[in-house]
């Protein structure tokens, strides 16, 4: 039985080395080789053993499979973990799953054996019955531990819930029966000799560009699985061709989430990080394409893309289509809270995207600028993301971009300046420092002497006003509507989300690239 509270509850005695109903005597005697136990988070923290498959949940946490779909079937989460069961989901962890078998190969060990599921439910109820105990002694001393305890562990059909919302995102995509091509494909790129795998992916990377209907046949999940190995190849061409493919593989909406559920998204990040310069560029490009896609935001953004995508975008010497992509791609990861709230805690990242909003130069140098903005304007439609923009110095660098004549980007730093000022005292300290006053009077003043037609341009003038009225300390805080006017609207066709007014941050997008995904492949 297990005893103690808090999280040495979930510290079961179990063997991490060796997963089977018996012990045999040249296991113990391997075990006794180990000088150093495991990683910390190569041990799920349910069973206490290596893990075998390990997925990763939108809470960043990595669990073994079996114990986690053992905890849905039983309708258990440790306090630990915290687990919610609505509309969950959990990927495969490909990166976790290499070192974990890494360091079996070196240390000498046998390679973790999935949990039978009925060992996982076994675990589990135990850690049911020592919950349940616990919570028995703590609430009342007069009640015996042992009848919950006892009866929580009857029968599967009293504990298992009774339609529990659990989206299981395996390595699954919907493919029907192999065709000739992709066997084809597939024996080459396993091929011993090196030049017939090169010859191989540029086909593929060709192939994907020329239909939907090559995308859709080379888009399963065992030429995908054969695939991402490639981006981790330390050879150049492999590598650079498979970024390209799965870009190209990745334009069909109907793709991109197979893509992701391929667990792509480490691996993507690992090229981001430290692969070949033409390969990382691939990549963003790769990882701006998914993120159009609404179900993959979260996943990508758990899985440690947004650290990345914020040096690109911030690196001077990389490629200006790479910088614009890694930018394209942090906008639409921001879409969703989560993500802002990462950013915003990404050290140096809300700086850097100031950075880029005040960079000065020919029109690249303006262009990086406009998605700068946007996604300035994201982090100004969250309590984090405005926390970030203000500990970087955006509301001076933004109130200096009108200072100096924003022209088309002036709408977008109104639009921040919106966000950033509800219901925050700091700001107002911050635009009276900056000169936010004299500056946004001037534009009102240039507003109403335009020639423009009745009525155009009143929500920007609106805002204005409104950033004033907080500057002067005769508002509080802000604006009521900015949710909608930082883009948290979902739109399909990138309009407006005010008519004649301030224009939504969604609708830029469609300057650099299709909502749809990449019209010209790689």
């Amino acid at each position: 039985m297990l005893t103690g509270k808090g999280k040495s509850r979930w510290k079961s005695k179990l063997s991490f080395h060796h997963r089977s109903s018996s012990t045999t005597s040249s296991s113990i005697s391997s075990a006794t080789k180990i000088v150093e136990p495991p990683p910390a988070e190569f041990l799920c923290p349910i069973s206490s053993s290596l893990m075998a498959d390990p997925v990763i949940l939108p809470t960043g946490h990595s669990l073994d499979r079996p114990s986690l779909e053992a905890c849905r079937e039983l309708s258990f989460s440790p306090p630990s973990l915290d687990l919610s069961f609505d509309d969950f989901f959990f990927i495969p962890n490909v990166a976790l799953k290499s070192a974990i078998v890494g360091w079996c190969d070196r240390s000498g060990l046998p390679r973790p054996v999935p949990l039978s599921s009925a060992s996982a439910r076994d675990i589990v109820r135990t850690l049911m019955a020592a919950e349940s105990s616990s919570s028995a002694e703590d609430s009342s001393k007069s009640k015996p531990s042992s009848t919950s305890s006892s009866s929580s562990i009857t029968s599967d059909e009293t504990l298992t819930p009774k339609s529990p919302k659990f989206k299981t995102i395996a390595p699954d995509v919907v493919v029907d029966a192999a065709d000739p091509l992709e066997e084809e494909m597939l024996e080459r790129l396993k091929d011993p000799q090196i030049s017939v795998r090169e010859s191989a992916l540029a086909e593929l990377r060709q192939l994907a560009r020329e239909s939907s209907e090559k995308r859709s046949s080379l888009c399963t999940q065992r030429l995908l699985s054969a695939l991402i190995p490639f981006l981790l190849s330390r050879t150049p061409e492999l590598q650079i061709n498979a970024a390209a493919s799965l870009v190209n593989l990745s334009i069909d909406p109907h793709n991109k989430v197979g893509i992701v559920r391929s667990g792509a998204v480490p691996t993507l990040v690992e090229a981001l990080k430290s692969g070949h310069p033409e390969a990382r560029d691939h990549a963003a490009g790769a990882v701006f394409s998914l993120a159009i896609e609404e179900d993959n935001r979260l996943a990508i953004g758990v899985l440690g893309a947004i650290p990345p995508l914020v040096h690109l975008f911030y690196q001077d010497s990389a490629a200006y289509r790479a910088r614009k992509e890694a930018g394209m791609a942090l906008y639409h990861l921001t879409l969703a809270a989560n993500n802002t709230a990462k950013l915003a805690k990404t050290s140096g990242a809300a700086r850097a995207i100031v950075r880029v909003a005040s960079e000065r130069g020919g029109e690249e140098a303006a262009g990086l600028r406009r998605i700068a903005m946007m996604v300035m304007g994201n982090m100004a439609g969250r309590a984090e993301g405005r926390v970030g923009l203000m500990d970087a110095g955006a509301v001076g660098a933004v109130v200096g971009l009108v200072r100096e004549g924003a022209g088309r980007e002036e709408e977008q730093c109104i639009g921040v300046l919106y966000g950033l000022s509800r219901g925050s005292l700091r700001f107002r300290a911050l635009a009276r420092a900056a000169g936010a006053e004299e500056v946004l009077d001037a534009v009102l003043k240039a507003a109403a002497a335009a020639t423009a037609a009745p009525g155009k341009g009143e929500i920007a003038k609106e805002m204005v006003r409104k950033i004033l009225r907080v500057v002067r300390g005769e508002e509080d805080g802000g604006a009521a509507a900015a949710a909608a006017v930082l883009g948290d609207e979902d739109e399909d066709d990138g309009g407006s989300v005010v008519s004649d007014g301030l224009v939504s941050f969604r609708r830029r997008y469609h300057d650099f690239g299709s909502g749809k995904g990449y019209s010209t492949g790689f």
